[in-house]
């Protein structure tokens, strides 16, 4: 799932929604002959349906589609802000476009993205296809969206945290709206060793091409779970928040989690531990 940097100066994100779900103020259910995208990739054909809710324009084919997936997107988004603690973040800049194509045929020859690609996070849209796997695409995604536009500037340092929490968020499709539980993470094959804080900071996979198998994107998905659910979802939101100063590690996490880690070696130390 490739990602692309934002177009417009980052800062999306609302409240957690209660109820996700469809909020169509202006009964907006209308065909759309196509749709305007952040990358240039071709729309989708006409008799294509537009939904608004409350975070997104969402555009798929099908009435009855377009309305589910904007729940689910919905849904998406709130279960993001409850595990980041970014509820009264807000942004001027507009609602989020959800793009899903037919099928993957579809996706791959509008888009041109390699066949191993199931959603692409472009500027302030996200692109997928109707399948099984749309709501952990959509979850991933979407997840690149928002850190993206909280954060509001690049720093190649922040990968495995914006990579290990989409890998968290992904793994969570299918839960509620108000969080849910991850489910259980397999045991590491036997003679496991981390890849050192170092690895992880700086030699980042060049794509996602292998987030499912590979070792990085495992430890990153890790390292964040355990930093939500060991250190709170309130003192992750702060950590969030430190690197949106761009802080280094060490002063976002002693900041952020006082009391539990006092640096990034502190907080990767309990992690190796609780591994064992």
């Amino acid at each position: 799932m490739r990602v692309f940097a934002a177009v417009l100066p980052a800062a999306l994100l609302a409240g957690c929604v209660t109820i996700p779900g469809v909020v169509d103020e202006d009964h907006l259910e209308r065909a759309a002959a196509a749709v305007s995208s952040d990358e240039g990739f071709a729309g989708l054909a006409a008799g294509a349906v537009e939904q608004t809710s409350q975070h997104f324009v969402t555009h798929a084919y099908g009435a009855v589609q377009t309305a589910r997936i904007a729940a689910m997107a919905e849904t998406a988004y709130s279960r993001i802000m409850v595990d980041t603690g970014l509820f009264s973040f807000q942004s001027p800049a507009g609602l989020y476009n959800i793009v899903v194509y037919a099928d993957a045929d579809e996706y791959h020859r509008k888009t041109g993205e390699a066949g191993w690609s199931d959603g692409v996070a472009a500027g302030r849209s996200v692109y997928s296809y109707e399948g099984p796997g749309l709501d952990a695409a959509l979850s991933h995604a979407m997840t690149h969206l928002v850190f993206r536009d909280f954060i509001g500037h690049d720093n190649l340092d922040y990968r495995w945290v914006n990579e290990g929490l989409a890998v968290y968020e992904e793994s969570k499709a299918g839960q509620p709206a108000s969080g849910g539980v991850a489910p259980a993470l397999p045991p590491w094959p036997q003679g496991w060793q981390p890849l050192s804080q170092d690895t992880l900071v700086h030699l980042a996979p060049a794509s996602e091409r292998e987030r499912g198998t590979s070792a990085w994107f495992r430890q990153a998905g890790s390292m964040v779970r355990f930093m939500i659910e060991r250190g709170g979802r309130i003192g992750f939101g702060q950590f969030l928040s430190g690197l949106r100063q761009d802080a280094a590690f060490d002063k976002a996490i002693g900041d952020s989690f006082q009391g539990g880690w006092n640096n990034f070696a502190s907080f990767y130390a309990a992690w190796v531990t609780a591994q064992q």
